[in-house]
């Protein structure tokens, strides 16, 4: 029996007639045809993604390959190099360390250096394509995984923003940990959504080795594994001999061989990078900064470097889609967006509080995709037509080739530079100490034991910034013999991180005292006096 109609003759407790049961007004043609997703339960992954989303994740993937081999050439980011540094220690000497002998936590992902340690031992010299191609191969995961989980209606322009947006493209290029990160993130709370304890805590243990970061999602985790039956049997289950060794057996393995190690289980890096122990940095300081952290870890990680206005309407309308965004989740998400916002909402509060170096891409790309899986009950009914989604894809494919076009300059600047200066020392003895502030190419490609102006792997040159010391300060102090640094820093009398290369005459005439031995790009390379060392 229709259930409205049986309700129409049932009798109020007094045995009068009750009043008919108000009925909903029947929605316009226009909007029964196309239906709303997020009213609609959580969608269950499926193995039929459609011809036409299958096609965008694999010809993004080919197209971010053939980015990689015709445009940037398969340099990676300097930062990128660091962890190939480390793989290369490992693979030839056994020790996962950045210098012989100085067992410093240099690294942010322990789990990334050591899948770069397999790629270095298979192909030694040419690990750099193997760590593109990796990466690539990561994101088409991430873009599987995301497209199971997705409404119909609005897969086929959030998995063209997805794999396509140049926040994702980039970093894929580059060669970071922002790829793995997503992967594991993605798979731990897709698991805990749909009710997979045990396998949400395999995920999630090895998130926990692949980025500091991964903690921030622990709440959503437990908000996802107790919504279908409850806190306390989400915790007993956690607590679960097997899965509690899935949850905490990577960590704790980890964590041991990083206190035998170095003595520590911070990375050196994150302590450097955060700015949390140094005044030089530029942090998210006021109102400005916060404002402007929203959009650079919400896909336009390099919104400062536009024009003052056009920086300032990006963030305004970056901010407005974020407020939009929570606005339709409260009013009609489904578990699967709030728990990737709530993810969102909990990482840009970190990093804005904690005045991260968010002016790095990489930083953007958890966030960036956990906002587009908080989206899918915001897009308007027009981005769900074909046509649009097709306007994504294309569109998008232009804008990030434009931008591998504008990065590979500066990459091979780097190589053309730090690169050369590399191989210009490795001809001279290789157990004396150099100085240099950009220490990732250069350290792939040198022996010699490197002090960081930066303080990523050098954690004696820290309190030195700290105290103020400039450039020439900090190579006196270091005992180096070589120190490595661009014209412009020269020419300006500035450094990044440190403020100045010198900062009195005296330190003025220390550096032109000092031999400037090669000239290679525009990175200089000097050699100190033996009478100039301490």
């Amino acid at each position: 029996m229709d259930t409205n109609t049986q309700s129409d003759h049932l009798l109020a407790p007094d045995g009068s007639q009750p009043a008919p049961m108000p009925r909903t007004q029947p929605r316009s043609e226009s909007e029964a045809s196309t239906p709303d997703p997020a009213r609609t339960p959580d969608p269950a992954p499926t193995s039929v993604l459609g011809g036409a989303v299958v096609g965008v994740i694999v010809g993004s993937a080919i197209l971010r390959l053939a980015l990689a081999a015709f445009v940037t050439h398969f340099v990676l980011v300097d930062d990128a190099y660091i962890h190939l540094r480390y793989a290369r220690n490992l693979w030839t000497t056994g020790d996962f360390v950045y210098n012989a002998g100085e067992p410093v936590f240099g690294l942010t992902s322990p789990l990334f250096g050591l899948l770069c340690t397999v790629l270095y031992g298979l192909f030694g010299s040419h690990v750099a394509i193997a760590v593109t191609t990796l990466n690539v191969a990561l994101w088409t995961g991430v873009s599987v995984l995301a497209a199971r989980t997705l409404p119909a209606s609005v897969r086929l322009p959030l998995i063209a923003l997805i794999c396509l947006a140049p926040v994702f493209v980039d970093n894929q290029l580059l060669g970071m940990e922002s790829a793995l990160f997503a992967l594991v993130l993605m798979g731990s709370l897709g698991c805990a959504l749909s009710g997979r304890t045990s396998n949400a805590a395999a995920w999630y243990g090895v998130a926990l080795i692949t980025r500091p970061e991964a903690v921030l999602l622990a709440p959503v985790l437990l908000w996802a594994a107790s919504r279908r039956e409850g806190l306390q049997a989400a915790v007993r289950k956690l607590v679960q001999p097997r899965t509690l060794m899935l949850l905490v057996g990577p960590g704790i393995l980890w964590c041991v061989r990083a206190m035998n190690t170095y003595g520590t289980i911070v990375p050196q890096s994150m302590v450097a990078k955060t700015g949390w122990n140094n005044d030089h940095y530029d942090g998210l300081f006021g109102l400005k900064g916060a404002l402007l952290a929203v959009p650079r870890l919400t896909l336009i990680p390099f919104v400062d470097y536009f024009p003052g206005a056009v920086a300032w309407s990006l963030t305004a309308g970056v901010i407005a889609s974020v407020g939009y965004v929570i606005r339709a989740n409260v009013s009609r998400g489904n578990a699967t967006s709030r728990a990737w916002l709530g993810f969102y909402l909990i990482y840009v509060a970190f990093y804005v509080a904690g005045k991260g170096a968010t002016e790095a891409s990489w930083y953007a790309v958890p966030s960036s995709l956990a906002f587009l899986m908080a989206a899918m009950p915001a897009l308007p009914a027009w981005t769900r037509k074909p046509a649009v989604g097709w306007a994504f894809v294309v569109g998008l494919a232009g804008v990030s080739f434009v931008a591998a076009q504008k990065r590979a300059p500066l990459l091979q600047s780097y190589v053309d530079g730090y690169g050369a200066s590399a191989l210009y020392l490795e001809n001279m003895r290789n157990d004396e100490k150099v100085v240099i502030g950009e220490i990732g190419i250069f350290g792939f490609h040198s022996s010699h034991p490197v002090v960081d102006v930066g303080a990523l792997v050098s954690p004696e040159v820290l309190p030195w910034k700290n105290d103020g010391f400039s450039f020439c300060r900090i190579v006196q102090e270091s005992g180096a013999r070589w120190f490595v640094i661009s014209d412009v820093a020269v020419e300006s009398n500035a450094y990044p991180s440190v403020g100045q290369v010198w900062s009195d005459d005296t330190e003025r005439a220390w550096f032109e005292a000092c031999t400037h031995v090669a000239q290679h790009a525009d990175k200089r390379t000097y050699a100190i006096p033996a009478e100039h060392r301490d």
